[in-house]
């Protein structure tokens, strides 16, 4: 028998999120605490919380106003602490299979170095009916792809109580300017990346659940509305060169790598001369990472928007 904190951040989501409770609480092995922060819900949600407190002694609910998603579950991380076993973040609209976070904890083992496990998703209509799995191939976990198009999803990550005295540090905290560009499952999987390790589990224990609500789902936003975004919200102009200096700033001292630094100083200054920016620019992995052509690639730094 482990303990485990499982951190869910809800917004809106009376539809499904009696059956999304009963199966976190329902996890083999596992001696669970229910950490719940509602980021500002207008419908039932916080109702239907109540309810399920009073049929069970294990949910601790935070009533917070909207900070958004990123913040909403890094406020989470922080409450839950350091005294427990494994630590893994729900969404509010998914179903764990009865063995998920076992089969986490056996994976991580007992390693003593901060260890972030992730694993592939089941995809599910609505009505939960199985579509597939998210990822055929397991995807990349290096620091240089989370950096540049993270797909490592949060709603699969569970981590040990190492990585969690890291990510709750005072000192080593993300700006709630960062969060609102480049949100929670992406500042952890950094961090784990350049600090510890990353497991990542080609086989899916959720049923990832899409409906036309997800507040985070699989989805292809157009070109020109992710300019017009940027254009409207300065913090999301330079989202990932912020990402490497929060992460270098707050970081470089458990980071063993200075090969890992000297890059992440890279990405994160180079708007500071035309030479960084040129190597950026010829830099083929970072393209191929972000999945954008070259030009759009090129257009983004060039216009400082990396």
């Amino acid at each position: 028998m482990f303990t485990a904190a499982v951190l869910m951040s809800t917004y809106n989501g009376e539809n499904y999120l009696r059956e999304q409770i009963d199966s976190i609480l329902n996890q083999e092995a596992a001696d669970i605490r229910l950490f719940v922060r509602d980021d500002g819900s207008a419908d039932k949600t916080i109702e239907m919380i109540e309810d399920c407190m009073k049929r069970q002694e294990n949910i601790t609910l935070f009533k917070g106003r909207n900070i958004g998603v990123g913040n909403s579950f890094m406020d989470l991380l922080y409450q839950a602490g350091d005294e427990f076993d494994y630590y893994a973040f729900a969404d509010q609209d998914d179903i764990w299979l009865p063995f998920k976070l076992r089969k986490a904890v056996e994976k991580i083992g007992q390693q003593d170095r901060p260890i972030l496990y992730a694993s592939n998703q089941i995809l599910a209509d609505k009505e939960l009916n199985r579509i597939g799995l998210r990822y055929t191939q397991a995807p990349d976990t290096g620091y240089t792809q989370i950096m540049c198009q993270n797909k490592i999803t949060g709603c699969t990550m569970v981590w040990n109580r190492a990585l969690q005295r890291l990510l709750s540090d005072p000192k080593r905290r993300p700006s709630k300017e960062l969060l609102a560009g480049r949100i929670h499952d992406v500042w952890v999987a950094m961090a784990a990346s350049v600090a510890g390790g990353i497991i990542y589990d080609q086989n899916g224990y959720i049923l990832y659940r899409q409906h036309e609500n997800n507040v985070v789902g699989i989805r292809k936003a157009n070109v020109m509305m992710q300019w017009i975004d940027k254009m409207r919200h300065p913090e999301q102009r330079n989202g990932r060169s912020l990402l490497c200096k929060e992460i270098v700033s707050k970081y470089a001292d458990v980071i063993p790598s200075k090969e890992i630094i000297t890059k992440l100083n890279e990405f994160a200054y180079y708007s500071d001369n035309v030479k960084s920016k040129i190597k950026l620019l010829r830099d083929n992995t970072v393209i191929n990472c972000t999945g954008e052509t070259r030009i759009g690639f090129m257009m983004k730094v060039l216009f400082n928007f990396f």
